[in-house]
């Protein structure tokens, strides 16, 4: 394999002719305003595809170390962990049009800046730091990534505060030109749901933590809020965006367990249970599918019942259960906290007309214009299994990652904690049909999933744990004629793996599948490149309509913590001479000046129109581009802690 700054200078890639197209390139395509592209939403669009085929300037040969790397960056007040977008001409008062990127802080502000342009400053800053009324709380961040609406100038976004002891958030809607609030804006956030005749509220509290962690989506004119936390159940809200102020549709993943007459679990009972019952949505950041109906797709989280020392864990006899006894048996704790699991935490429960239940480990289909109606499920049938692949009973929930919808199909792919990836029909079953614990009213014609396979063995111990695939799935789709569609994945402990896929993954075995799935799927092209932690590589790509020769998949990775975070590009095709290589052609971490003092969660990059745009935990979005020919002086590696649980 080629050195990467061998190949900066090589006859294929001649450094000055590469440098000078590029920034000729980008000038004018800024000047003219032509082809310029956007990114409106999380990973890129409603398929979140991660994909942006409308990148005419950067390509595999001006990415090198001496013709790219850090241009500047924009200072912010906080760490940014939602996706910087992008939105072009936009008319900023008293400027004019201009290219705004759009990025939300932990500390709870939004700030527009010129896309194109360094060292003026914000063209507008909206700090959100009090609820309504003017009354002052904690924030606690906007980490969910924000949704623009073109269409109405709108961005949508939401604010945590904690008041006290109660978790509270707050939906903005604000105007793209100037950040002010749209009318009906701020509202907060608030709803229920009715299991058995029993209204079951939104209510976050400080013990009872819930996270807006997951992207916005806007489907059939509705605006899409879920939340998830590790002692709270998963929720959805659905918003008219013409009338904010309108009550909510809303949507549990646990609420039957909510109900002690169901799951005989006193849940909100803080002297016994510790945790519970779960479900919750966060994907890693990534927002829901939304395919051409406008239905809505998200993958959920684990359940958990975990009983506090000195309290008695129930009976059982499932996977997750520890007691036998009648009565049950004290709590005596393995841990610092002495807690112990429970067994409804590998229970599904339900009303008792069977119209609402358990929807952890799942992916679950809703409406938006039918006031969330779940309208199809699915969950893998290990979820509550005994054993090292038991879902629940191993905290390798499925909703550590979110689905991705291949175009012109109702195919998703995706994957979670366990590194297993899941190929899923989701053509639409009897509308008469009526989900329940026994019917899944999804697929009409096929059992899912269509196809499974783990994405590499699990590492050895102690790191067996760390097999996650928390980026998700990226999708390359060449124009037609021009190769098969890729899929890209990068897991922990483990290579950026790429594999051909057309409405399934190509060169499957399904006569040798690994635990828990249904083929053996190998990868057509993997990197040498290996990460080692937490949370593997956060995958983007950008094409120029679609040609495999311009593609460039973008890798961001970092040590949890606070540690350095590290951005790499790849010819996203292996070339000729490199067949089955994924060739790494840039990396962060080679030259000085380059380099990234904090990495940001599961922050996706924003590539538009020859910039790279980074959130990073330092206070500032870094932006990466063409640069004029420079000698590339390499530093030392940086370090950081290795993986730990999350």
């Amino acid at each position: 394999m080629k050195d990467i700054a061998a190949l900066a200078g090589s006859p294929h890639y001649p450094r000055p002719r590469v440098v000078l197209v590029g920034l000729m390139s980008a000038a004018c395509l800024w000047a003219a305003g032509l082809g310029a592209a956007e990114v409106l939403t999380n990973s890129y669009d409603e398929a979140r595809t991660g994909a942006n085929l409308q990148e005419r300037i950067l390509h595999p040969a001006n990415v090198r170390p001496a013709t790219f790397g850090r241009l500047y960056s924009y200072p912010v007040d906080g760490p940014v962990f939602a996706q910087p977008l992008i939105a072009t001409s936009v008319q900023i008062p008293r400027v004019g049009k201009r290219d705004v990127l759009y990025t939300a802080t932990a500390a709870n502000s939004v700030f527009a800046f010129d896309a194109r342009e360094s060292g003026a400053g914000p063209l507008w800053h909206r700090p959100l730091l009090s609820l309504p009324g003017g009354v002052l709380a904690e924030p606690r961040g906007i980490l969910g990534t924000p949704v623009i609406d073109r269409t109405t100038q709108t961005i949508y976004l939401v604010a945590g505060f904690l008041q006290g002891d109660r978790g509270r958030f707050l939906l903005h809607a604000l105007d793209l030109r100037d950040g002010t609030d749209r009318p009906g804006s701020p509202v907060e956030i608030a709803g229920s749901v009715t299991v058995d005749g029993t209204t079951v509220h939104f209510t976050p509290t400080v013990s009872r933590v819930a996270v807006q962690r997951a992207g916005l989506a806007l489907a059939q004119g509705h605006l899409v809020i879920a939340f998830g936390g590790d002692y709270f159940e998963g929720w959805v809200f659905s918003y008219n965006t013409l009338r904010l102020e309108d009550k909510p549709a809303a949507y549990c993943t646990t609420c039957a367990s909510r109900i002690a007459a169901i799951s005989h679990v006193d849940y909100l009972d803080p002297s016994c249970t510790y945790l519970g019952p779960g479900g919750g949505i966060w994907q890693a950041g990534r927002a829901p599918v939304v395919d051409a109906r406008g239905l809505v797709y998200f993958f959920t989280g684990n359940k958990a019942h975990i009983v506090r020392g000195g309290c008695l864990i129930p009976q059982g006899s499932n996977a997750c259960a520890v007691c036998t006894t009648p009565g049950g048996c004290p709590c005596e704790g393995g841990r610092s906290q002495k807690l112990c699991r429970g067994p409804d935490t590998c229970t599904a429960n339900e009303s008792h007309d069977a119209r609402v239940f358990d929807t952890n480990e799942s992916l679950i289909q809703l409406d938006p214009g039918h006031g969330l109606v779940l309208r199809g499920w699915w969950r893998p049938v290990n979820w509550n299994a005994d054993g090292p692949e038991g879902l629940e009973k191993n905290d390798l929930d499925l909703g550590g990652s979110g689905p991705l919808l291949i175009p012109g199909t109702r195919r998703l792919v995706g994957g979670g904690k366990q590194g297993v990836v899941y190929l899923l029909d989701v053509d639409g079953a009897d509308p008469r049909c009526v989900p329940s614990l026994r019917e899944r009213c999804l697929p009409a014609a096929a059992e899912n999933p269509l196809q499974s396979f783990a994405i590499a063995p699990p590492p050895p111990e102690p790191q067996t744990y760390y097999r996650h695939l928390l980026g998700g799935p990226v999708l390359l789709r060449p124009a037609q004629g021009r190769g098969p569609a890729w899929v890209y994945l990068w897991r922990e402990n483990d290579n950026l793996r790429g594999y051909a896929v057309t409405e399934r993954f190509e060169g499957c075995d399904g006569g040798h599948p690994g635990a828990t799935a249904s083929h053996d799927c190998p990868a057509e092209a993997r990197s040498a490149d290996f990460i080692d932690h937490h949370p593997g590589g956060i995958l983007a790509l950008s094409a120029n309509d679609g040609d495999p020769a311009s593609a460039v998949l973008w890798a961001y990775t970092h040590h949890i913590g606070g540690g350095p975070g590290r951005l790499m590009a790849f010819g996203a095709v292996p070339d000729a001479g490199a067949p089955g290589q994924l060739v790494r052609i840039w990396d962060s971490d080679l030259c000085a000046g380059d380099q990234i003092e904090s990495g940001a969660d599961f922050a996706q990059p924003t590539v538009a129109n020859g910039r790279v745009y980074l959130a990073t935990a330092a206070g500032r979005v870094d932006v990466f581009g063409v640069l004029p020919s420079r000698d590339c002086a390499a530093r030392p590696a940086a370090s950081g802690p290795g993986p730990l649980l999350q």
